[in-house]
């Protein structure tokens, strides 16, 4: 289930290390992402299938690097097998660092998620579990080449479900 998470923070570290949001601060850079991926290859609870992410952004930058996001994330997850799908649903509001020197030849950022990430529904139907709470995470990246290094959650508040034995009674 983290790993749709670890996504979800690496596509907004990526968008934020391009463009970024503060609390106080006049934003100097405001962009609004609509968009639905293209189908590809995932596997829920060791379940192989296909996933599609329809992802809605409000993402803000401001002078120092930090950033503001409001991000709406829709993955929908069809089992190869069984051909049932599950709606994976992410939504919050993210703060971001600017960049952070090491000292070492990398930089951080660190991040804060606090919302529903991600809540497990079978299509048109009742949840089957929903994860609730805030998650703060440091991303590392290489200073030189801007290579990401490392992905380490520092702290977990709030529901936080094992969620597989729903998933796979629903999915099979």
């Amino acid at each position: 289930m983290r790993k749709l998470f670890v996504f979800i923070a690496l596509l907004a570290t990526v968008v934020a290390l391009t463009a970024s949001a503060a609390g106080a601060a006049k934003p100097v850079f405001a962009e609004h992402v609509n968009f639905t991926s293209d189908p590809y290859d995932d596997n829920w609870c060791g379940i192989e299938g296909t996933s599609v992410d329809r992802v809605v952004s409000h993402y803000m930058e401001d002078a120092t690097g930090a950033s503001r996001e409001a991000l709406n994330v829709t993955t929908l997850f069809t089992a190869t097998t069984s051909g049932k799908s599950m709606e994976i649903r992410s939504t919050g509001a993210r703060r971001a660092t600017g960049e952070i020197d090491n000292g070492d030849g990398t930089y951080s950022i660190v991040f804060t998620n606090a919302g529903q990430s991600p809540s497990f529904k079978l299509e048109n139907g009742p949840p089957i579990a929903l994860d609730v709470g805030l998650l703060q995470g440091v991303v590392t990246f290489d200073a030189a080449t801007g290579d990401f290094i490392s992905f380490d959650v520092v702290k977990e508040v709030g529901q936080r479900p094992l969620a597989c034995d729903a998933i796979i009674a629903a999915l099979t």
